[in-house]
């Protein structure tokens, strides 16, 4: 009798005890799971043509493969863009030529999210807005699209800047950027034989000025003394928007055999091109291209040449020659970042000099060392955050936001 009081005391008391911890460990609320950072790879098999889209959870680090079971191959990979989760590739998966967007499925593959045919260079301005140039639509007609549906909405008719005499004429071709409630457009006159790329008519670049909320023409900008900016045959729009409100636009030298490489804006508040301010290589290098920036913090990132490029462009692929600098943007001096070693012409990848989280990242292909990786700045320093087991080349690295 004692001993089973004993017993159905002891249970009572580890029952009760049960309870009270039960109690404690679960408070009426279910546990959050951990959400980790998005981030999209594109690579390619060779330097350029197919390769993939990957899906990567949390920011990479040491050495990592270039695909996963969920990874998408494309027949492009040519450089890549982003608006918000959504990311964009020039081509579809079957190398066809279009505006493609994608997004991430919950468990890491690609989402399918729609098609525009015939798109070559475009403009994401919102989740209703967009701009995209197709030739057999106009040359010089931007068509307007719903980035959220995909389908083209409209067109923009800018026949207005068309010049008598001047065998080829696009809008839109290489450049279209917006800032502060405009729409930049780029117009290219060049000969029919090189269809924009090259060729160049005047010594000087125009650009149309397009009221956002209207759709209508307001003027045409002029920069005398360069030709061409950007080179719309890839991701890369090879333009950028700095954190003092400026749009920054690279005038790359490839169409006029690497000469006069530079850097133009138009500055925060403004609607014409600062003629008191450019940024040129000359003095540091002049056999020069510029084709990829990054303005932050009062100092323009960029990349140059250790020797003068050839004007064939026989050492602007597969040379890992170039290194990356920061222009201060007050006292014009120009440092060379350390720590890492040359690298080859960034040329279609967008993200080659890329903000993440306040930090900045540097794509680094060295074929001669079997390198493809990124570093991180700190100061005039960077090291290494993660290396690519790849015999091709990165493309984009992007981190989408959650």
């Amino acid at each position: 009798m004692k001993t089973s009081l004993f017993r159905s005391l002891l249970f009572g008391l580890a029952f009760t005890a049960f309870l009270g911890c039960s109690s404690d460990d679960n408070d009426g609320t279910t546990p959050t799971p951990e959400t980790k950072d998005k981030y999209v790879l594109m690579t390619s098999i060779e330097r350029f043509g197919a390769g993939y889209f990957t899906a990567l959870d949390g920011l990479p680090s040491g050495t990592i493969q270039a695909t996963n079971p969920k990874s998408l191959q494309v027949k492009q990979a040519f450089g890549f863009r982003t608006f918000g989760k959504w990311f964009f590739n020039r081509t579809n998966a079957a190398g066809e030529t279009g505006l493609q967007k994608y997004s991430l499925n919950a468990d890491g593959s690609l989402k399918d999210e729609g098609f525009i045919a015939g798109s070559t260079q475009y403009l994401v301005v919102n989740e209703t807005t967009g701009y995209y140039l197709d030739e057999t639509r106009g040359l010089l007609k931007l068509q307007k699209f719903n980035p959220s549906t995909m389908l083209r909405t409209g067109e923009v008719d800018l026949s207005v800047v068309q010049k008598q005499g001047v065998e080829y004429q696009a809008v839109g071709k290489h450049t279209i950027a917006a800032k502060e409630g405009k729409l930049y457009v780029g117009i290219t006159y060049s000969t029919t034989a090189l269809a924009g790329f090259g060729g160049d008519v005047f010594n000087a670049v125009e650009f149309a000025v397009v009221d956002l909320a209207t759709d209508k023409y307001e003027k045409t900008i002029k920069y005398d003394g360069i030709r061409g900016i950007g080179w719309g045959s890839s991701g890369n729009k090879m333009w950028t928007i700095g954190d003092d409100g400026a749009l920054y636009l690279y005038s790359t030298g490839l169409n006029v055999g690497l000469a006069k490489t530079s850097i133009i804006r138009i500055k925060k508040g403004e609607t014409d091109f600062d003629k008191t301010w450019t940024f040129s290589t000359n003095d540091l290098q002049p056999v020069n291209s510029i084709v990829t920036a990054l303005v932050k913090g009062g100092k323009l990132y960029f990349e140059s040449p250790s020797v003068p490029l050839k004007t064939d462009f026989s050492n602007l692929q597969n040379a890992p020659i170039f290194d990356y600098y920061t222009y201060d943007l007050t006292t014009k001096q120009i440092t060379k970042i350390e720590g890492m070693p040359q690298h080859e012409f960034a040329f279609a990848n967008e993200q080659a000099i890329t903000e993440i989280d306040g930090k900045v990242y540097l794509w680094v292909k060295n074929s001669t060392d079997k390198l493809e990786s990124y570093y991180i700045v700190d100061g005039n320093k960077a090291t290494q955050v993660f290396k690519v087991a790849l015999d091709g080349a990165i493309q984009g690295f992007v981190k989408l936001p959650n």
